[in-house]
């Protein structure tokens, strides 16, 4: 069962992919938000894809044809070390905390406004495999999972 319900067949269409997002983005690793649609959110789930890749499981409860419900759940543990960074402090405990948490199925998301070359080899000697991609100057995301 889902944590949250979103019906958004009663939100305005310019209105629902920023909220969807907003709650999404507001989920715990394992928490589920239920989206209720009068067509299969298909467009959605791309866009998610694309914006933030492996954060979420998507799973379809019902398929229409009046009404499509679909559980997406959380697995993304997020460390945005950019704040924390320019604040002048060391966001490395906190990414390692983030790590240890991180279960099967659960992935860590490093940003940072570099590529965290020394990070990655920490992890990965803790089991972790990564994937990085410099998404604009300046903006990494840093995707780890456990081996």
């Amino acid at each position: 069962m889902s944590d949250t319900v979103i019906d958004v067949r009663t939100i305005p269409p310019r209105e629902r992919h920023p909220l969807i997002f907003r709650e999404l983005d507001g989920l715990t690793p394992g928490t589920s938000l239920r989206l209720l649609n009068d067509h299969d959110p298909r467009p959605l789930r791309y866009q998610l894809e694309a914006e933030r890749p492996d954060h979420f499981r998507w799973e379809y409860v019902e398929e229409g044809p009046e009404q499509w419900a679909v559980d997406i759940t959380s697995r993304a543990h997020v460390i945005d070390a950019r704040p924390i960074l320019a604040a002048g402090d060391e966001p490395f405990q906190a990414i390692m905390e983030a790590a240890s948490r991180v279960g099967q199925d659960e992935i860590l998301v490093v940003w940072a406004p570099f590529e965290p070359v020394p990070l990655e080899g920490v992890l990965a000697e803790q089991g972790f495999r990564f994937v990085a991609d410099e998404v604009a100057p300046g903006d990494w995301r840093v995707c780890f999972l456990r081996s």
